[in-house]
């Protein structure tokens, strides 16, 4: 699937700090996983391609794990590329606002679907201002609006905070990722190693 590009978005000096990952969206509803699912495969644990029925137990990777604000067991995970963390913040980013700004990072790059008008599965990287612009489009399955959060990041951090942008296809509940959106995956994950490391 082919990658939308923004212009102006820019690096920051202090590549010294760390850099963030957030996954946002909702396991339950189709392509609005796609943001958690890019976590899972950022740190090496990439959850089964086939989605459980009613009567096979839950896998611990597709339960919901949104943890309150003050919650000290908050799971933020390392992953393999140095200095990169990553964070499932589910349907609920805004819970996640002090932790992140506790690791001070010098960028943050948040992944979710987004309504751009792509076709199913492209992916697009837009900044602040493109992100107000797109706002619109952004899928409403949070508790608040995700520009919200991610004017309380920047506010709180300083970071440089970029939007990673999936098109999705499908976002009822108890669907699985479209096969565009699932296609899409790895293109994903290397765009995501391929931003850290830049």
């Amino acid at each position: 699937m082919a990658a939308v590009l923004c212009t102006g978005c820019e690096a920051v000096a202090g590549e010294a700090r760390q850099l963030a990952v957030l996954g946002v969206g909702n396991r339950l509803r189709g392509d609005d996983a796609i943001g958690c699912i890019v976590c899972d495969e950022l740190i090496g644990e990439s959850p089964n391609a086939k989605r459980r029925t009613s009567s096979e137990e839950p896998s611990p990777r597709y339960q919901r794990t949104e943890k309150p604000l003050a919650d000290s067991s908050l799971e933020i995970r390392q992953s393999p590329v140095p200095g990169l963390f990553v964070l499932d913040c589910g349907s609920t980013p805004e819970n996640y606002v002090q932790p992140i700004a506790d690791r001070n990072p010098a960028r943050i790059l948040v992944v979710d679907c987004c309504d751009f008008g792509g076709g199913p599965g492209e992916f697009g990287l837009f900044n602040r201002a493109e992100i107000d612009r797109l706002s619109y489009g952004l899928i409403s399955t949070h508790t608040l609006p995700l520009t919200l959060t991610i004017e309380m990041l920047s506010l709180e951090t300083k970071a440089a905070i970029e939007l990673l942008g999936i098109q999705p296809q499908q976002i009822e509940f108890n669907t699985d990722l479209s096969p565009a959106v699932r296609a899409a995956l790895p293109g994903l994950v290397q765009f995501i190693r391929n931003w850290a490391r830049r």
